[in-house]
């Protein structure tokens, strides 16, 4: 086992291990307790920045809120089963997965701060557009409170029930479909600097991996090299590194070796296919922010789109259900209870299928 891994979980056991001995002491606080789930819960104030709540430009966002809540809806619905029909088609060239995030498995133990806060900053921000578009429909937050599951961070309001439930269908909407927007909003500002930062900022490309017997290969390029320059051409980004192999077969590069020091490599691909895998070479006080740019567009776009899909405990599927019920007011509960359970095991068939594929 690596050693970051071993020691991340001796402190994952021993932190759990704490709050289920101090369990008793705490429970009184406020906190519920069960194995891998932490909640502290509290009464809050009934209204949320009622000023903001009753502005005109939070008016319009909300209206905005209920169409990208149904688009994130039909997106989240289509997304599983995209998965599902690519894996079972098509597995060798569907490159589309829907796989958990596991610190040490799925992803790499240094990117877990980074997705912590990101995770901790979306939902704290889904909460309190929930918590605000409350106020603006004229009801009122009985609680609210923080979730640990796990390692994962969360936040959540509770409107009143009864004030809720006698609410319009458009209020409820709207209140459900808040903090769909927000995140879909923040994955819309963070994708395009997820995509052109890395490129901005990148100082040369990093050998990853050399395929045996190629170009790279027989040039003694080595992994952990980064190239800096091709026939003179800067190759800071892919783009720039295929446009400068397309130029010539006979290639001078210029590399920077682990140790620091500048190298040159003489190599020939008649094919133009030098035999690298290669990634970003970024300075060293750059690459957190970075990370954290990535890590917010990820989450916070695929928290809009399963929280915005019908899955019995999600926003989507409450508005699915309040939906429904107005087609239905006899049987729309229950048909909707249906559809998303069904929903819920594609879900799961999905994850399964991009674990095994």
């Amino acid at each position: 086992m690596d050693i970051s891994l071993y020691t991340f979980a001796i402190g994952f056991v021993i932190f759990w291990g704490l709050i289920l001995a101090f369990r008793k002491r705490l429970e009184p606080k406020g906190f519920i307790i069960y194995p891998l789930f932490l909640m502290w819960k509290k009464s809050t104030r009934s209204l949320w920045f009622p000023r903001l709540a009753s502005s005109k430009p939070f008016k319009i966002y909300e209206k905005i809120a209920m169409i990208l809540g149904i688009l994130a809806m039909i997106g989240g619905i289509t997304m599983i089963y995209y998965v599902i029909f690519g894996l079972i088609f098509h597995p060798q060239s569907t490159t589309v997965r829907l796989e958990p995030i596991i610190p040490g498995v799925t992803i790499s133990l240094s990117c877990l701060p980074y997705i912590l806060l990101a995770l901790g900053i979306s939902v704290t921000l889904h909460e309190l557009s929930h918590a605000v578009s409350a106020t603006s429909n004229k009801i009122n937050v009985k609680s609210g409170g923080f979730i640990l599951l796990g390692i994962f961070p969360g936040a959540f309001v509770e409107p009143e029930d009864e004030e809720f439930m006698a609410s319009s269908l458009p209020a409820k909407i709207k209140i459900l479909a808040a903090g769909i927007a927000v995140n879909l909003i923040l994955a819309g500002i963070f994708f395009p600097l997820a995509i052109f930062l890395p490129g901005y900022f990148s100082q040369g490309l990093l050998i990853e991996g050399v395929i045996p017997h190629s170009s790279a290969y027989n040039a003694s390029i080595q992994a952990g090299d980064v190239i800096l320059s091709v026939n003179g051409i800067r190759t800071n980004t892919f783009n720039s590194l295929t446009t400068a192999l397309n130029q010539s077969t006979n290639y001078t590069i210029v590399l920077k070796a682990p140790n620091g020091s500048t190298i040159v490599k003489h190599a020939e691909a008649k094919n133009h296919f030098l035999g690298v895998y290669v990634t970003y070479y970024f300075p060293p006080s750059v690459r957190p922010f970075l990370l954290f740019v990535t890590w917010m567009f990820i989450i916070n776009f695929s928290l809009a789109l399963f929280n915005a899909a019908p899955l019995i405990i999600t926003d989507g599927g409450k508005i699915f259900t309040e939906l429904l019920k107005k087609i239905s007011s006899q049987n729309g509960e229950k048909m909707s209870m249906a559809i998303q359970a069904f929903l819920l095991m594609s879900l799961v068939y999905a994850i399964m299928l991009s674990i095994t594929a």
